[in-house]
């Protein structure tokens, strides 16, 4: 299993692990898991913008240095 593969497991057993825990939290009374679910999501879509903007980065930078590579 490659280290990627074995991280994303990991990343969702703690978000299933976290939504049990809401719901369960949920059935004890009113609570403000709608805040807390709106703010992780916000917290979550920056974390994608910011890994989609270095991948990016990250690709062009090869690809400038596979062009010089490439001419020698």
């Amino acid at each position: 299993m490659t280290p990627e593969l074995t991280f994303w497991r990991a990343m969702a057993r703690y978000a299933m692990a976290r939504a049990q825990a809401q719901r369960a939290r949920a059935k004890q009374g009113p609570t403000e898991l709608g805040a807390s679910a709106l703010e992780w999501a916000i917290i979550s879509g920056i974390l994608v913008v910011a890994a989609l903007a270095i991948g990016a980065v990250v690709k062009a930078v090869i690809s400038k240095h596979t062009a010089d590579i490439n001419q020698g």
